[in-house]
């Protein structure tokens, strides 16, 4: 039932932005054509089915406390040092691993795979051509540095 709601609502929005296209460009067949070759024209209805279909389809995978645990976890790192607290570094490695999405016994072709999916979702060029504030910019740039960082140690140190 799940998976049938989910893919209804991705349809709905399909729907929508044929519609949509096709109103704005005079035709139904444009809207499709639109919707099929050119992606970055999308109404926004069809990117927010989109999401919402998925998260239903996929619940932990798209689930909004995976997708900002980096912005979490780099805010307390900052509270940390702003109150002076000192922990106990792991491993450099370990903390790169992380940074990847990775663990030690994946294979060098998933850490790569994860690479290239992180720099993809926070590269500078993605984030700015977005419109988006000012701090979301400057994390992505702060996160592109630390994930080219995390996979130039990786792979240095796998040889």
């Amino acid at each position: 039932m799940q998976k049938i709601l989910g893919l209804a609502i991705i349809a709905f929005g399909i729907f929508l932005e044929v519609l949509w296209l096709g109103f704005c460009f005079g035709s139904i067949i444009i809207g499709i054509l639109l919707l099929i070759f050119a992606p970055g024209v999308l109404f926004f209805p069809f990117n927010f089915f989109l999401v919402i279909g998925l998260s239903i389809l996929n619940p932990g995978k798209y689930s909004s406390s995976s997708r900002f645990k980096y912005q979490r976890s780099y805010q307390q790192q900052g509270n940390s040092h702003q109150q002076g607290s000192y922990t106990q570094p792991r491993s450099n490695l370990d903390k790169y691993y992380e940074v990847l999405e990775s663990s030690r016994t994946d294979s060098f072709e998933q850490i790569k795979a994860n690479y290239r999916r992180l720099m993809k979702e926070y590269h500078y060029d993605s984030i700015a051509s977005k419109n988006l504030p000012e701090d979301m910019v400057k994390f992505a740039e702060q996160k592109t540095q630390s994930i080219n960082e995390a996979y130039a140690a990786i792979k240095e140190a796998r040889g």
